[in-house]
């Protein structure tokens, strides 16, 4: 039980797209690709900072590359070494090419078949999920959202402790979707709010600012923070102003009502079936 969550998921999602599309999977720390039996694609999926040499053996060799701050120039080589290296922002692409690293962008992908506006009673006027792992996770400021949504009342999802098949109630529970994080390499939830029909109010750091539909307001500061070897890119959330268009929006029925559909209408771009076509053409070249 529970759900499986970051990469996991992503490792998932381009399991079933690849075999909806004829390929077979083997799941192991990678995905191994095979066509005819033959091993067509080395397929990993993370941050830069912990791989492994990519495997000779297939046509093709590729990183899904994600990470939450600057890349080392010391990943430079080892990047060379794979035939592609895609990656879930341009932000990042950007960071890539300072390298001299060619990247190119393919979106995260969800299912807007399974994340879906249900109608239902909503219960919760403000809903924040994140995968809290410790304390030295704190780039996700879970501490600040009661804070920030004070008063009206908050559902903080912090743990994978329910079915998957769950999270389309919980989302669809919400008027809003609030997102403090500092930084992310993907930010997930906000597409799935927004898939069930939820807008978004966030801190805009670049995949948040790239994956979200809502009010999105600028970081007060951004700044690195390096831990164990890994930089973290910080962009520090503007706590009162995210607090005043937050309670500005929850007030305004008729915003949120027309908002809601717009959020529907901006996640259908993020489906995997569309964002995962790029990996489909490098396959079948």
């Amino acid at each position: 039980m529970g759900q499986p969550r970051g990469f996991e998921r992503v490792y998932q999602m381009l399991k079933k797209f690849l075999e909806e599309h004829g390929f077979k999977v083997k799941r192991g720390a990678w995905l191994d690709v095979y066509k005819d039996n033959i091993l067509w694609c080395d397929l990993q999926v993370g941050h830069w900072a912990f791989h492994r040499p990519p495997r000779r053996g297939a046509k093709y060799t590729i990183l899904y590359m994600f990470c939450e701050g600057r890349v080392k120039p010391e990943a430079r080589q080892w990047l060379k070494g794979y035939d592609y290296v895609l990656v879930p922002t341009k932000w990042l692409k950007k960071h890539l090419e300072e390298l001299d690293v060619h990247a190119e962008v393919m979106r995260m992908g969800i299912d807007t078949e399974f994340f879906k506006p249900i109608p239902m009673y909503k219960w919760i006027d403000v809903l924040y999920i994140a995968i809290w792992e410790s304390s030295w996770d704190n780039r996700k400021f879970l501490h600040k959202v009661y804070e920030v949504s004070f008063p009206y009342s908050t559902y903080i999802h912090s743990r994978v402790t329910i079915p998957y098949e769950m999270l389309p109630y919980i989302y669809n529970s919400a008027k809003v979707y609030l997102s403090l994080t500092a930084c992310e390499g993907c930010n997930v939830p906000c597409i799935e709010a927004n898939a069930c029909g939820v807008p978004v109010v966030a801190n805009a750091e670049p995949s948040t600012r790239e994956y979200a539909y809502g009010v999105l307001i600028d970081p007060v500061k951004v700044y690195d923070i390096e831990d164990r070897g890994i930089i973290f890119t910080f962009h520090e959330p503007n706590f009162q102003k995210l607090k005043e268009e937050l309670h500005k929006l929850l007030k305004d029925h008729a915003r949120l009502h027309n908002m809601s559909i717009e959020a529907r209408q901006f996640a259908l771009q993020f489906d995997y079936r569309k964002t995962y076509r790029l990996l489909l053409e490098i396959l079948t070249k």
